[in-house]
């Protein structure tokens, strides 16, 4: 009979190890032997190609006889020829192929045409086609998939960056269990059985529309000088419109300037749709051409030499009089008529003499 192994072990027969395979033990057919699978360090057996999965096992020889024994890496590995894709099928797991033997190779093709990614989504580098097609694996195994940063989209994080396989039953892509790690610019996915992968980008959402909100809008116009033209120490009235054109409420700080220089400064509040008049008053004591400006609205006013014309006192409102003015009049006049009768009386006196002269009693 011949026995080999399948790379990894060496196959003892009744205890004897072979130095080179495959080798072929002499044995009469019918007869009984032991048969042992011993892997070396870092692998360990699988199965016999013809007779399960036990060992050692006691096989009874039949002629021509020929059996195989596998082997695999405690950790096995496979990469893709550009070393962009890793599977890595670590001990313990149940890796079969479509046929349902023990997994010995994987393919990997580099697909240049696969489904459309979802919408707002473009593949990163290019999609793979692992195989053999139906080969399973239990526990899942870890799929490393290394990506190029500049094939990112702008406005795309790398942690953004998803791995997914397409099911042909649903028709999609389907995102994987997956982590990934910037700084060596890979993604590890967990996979149970083998597809179409590829990395997938989607494009950052368009910020929501902004709605804008309620403001106040001012608007300043028709400034107003009054009188243009005033004598030195006299008032003049500026006056400009303020309208607050907006839907919000809002203040406006309107300042008055004389000759360039700041003189007086107004803080006016509005609420939206409405209007007012806003004034300053102010006086110069010097002769002269005064230029003023509001926020920007240009004038100007004289002020001439001399004193202003004197301010007319008020008359007295009706019900109130000036009683001790009334009570002189009323003295002035009753001197005026009583000093000339007096006058008068004592001349006569004077002319015919006394009452005495006139009534003598003796």
């Amino acid at each position: 009979m011949d026995v080999s192994p399948s790379g990894g072990g060496t196959v003892e027969i009744d205890g004897i190890a072979p130095d080179e395979y495959p080798y072929g033990f002499p044995r009469e057919s019918d007869s009984t032997i032991r048969i042992e699978a011993v892997p070396e360090e870092g692998y360990h057996f699988v199965e016999w190609d013809t007779i399960g999965k036990q060992n050692p096992k006691r096989v009874i020889v039949k002629r021509d006889m020929s059996i195989t024994a596998f082997f695999v890496s405690d950790v096995i590995e496979f990469t893709s020829l550009d070393e962009t894709v890793h599977v890595i099928i670590p001990d313990g797991v149940i890796a079969l192929d479509g046929e349902g033997n023990p997994l010995t190779d994987v393919e990997f093709v580099a697909a240049e045409s696969v489904p459309d990614p979802p919408e707002n989504a473009s593949i990163i580098g290019l999609p793979y086609q692992l195989g053999p097609d139906g080969a399973t694996f239990d526990p899942p195994v870890t799929l490393t998939w290394s990506y190029d940063p500049t094939d990112i989209p702008d406005g795309v994080a790398e942690e953004e960056l998803v791995i997914a396989h397409y099911d042909e039953g649903a028709d999609e892509w389907q995102e994987l269990e997956f982590e990934v790690d910037p700084g060596s610019h890979t993604l590890t996915a967990y996979i149970d059985h083998f597809s179409t992968f590829a990395v997938i980008a989607f494009s950052a959402s368009p910020p929501p529309p902004v709605t804008p909100t309620a403001s106040a809008a001012f608007t300043l116009s028709s400034l107003s000088i009054s009188p243009p033209e005033v004598s030195a120490g006299e008032a003049v009235t500026i006056s400009v419109f303020l309208v607050n054109a907006g839907e919000a409420a809002g203040s406006y700080t309107a300042t008055l300037k004389i000759n360039g220089v700041a003189a007086e400064t107004r803080e006016v509040s509005l609420v939206g749709g409405t209007s007012e008049t806003v004034t300053f008053i102010t006086s110069q004591g010097e002769a002269g051409a005064y230029s003023i400006e509001v926020n920007g609205l240009p004038g100007s006013f004289t002020v001439k030499e001399g004193a202003s014309p004197p301010i007319a006192a008020a008359p007295a409102p009706p019900g109130e009089r000036n009683w001790w003015l009334t009570r002189g009049v009323i003295i002035t006049i009753a001197a005026a008529i009583a000093i000339p009768l007096a006058i008068r009386w004592w001349r006569r006196r004077g002319d015919c003499g006394s009452l005495g002269d006139y009534i003598s009693m003796r």
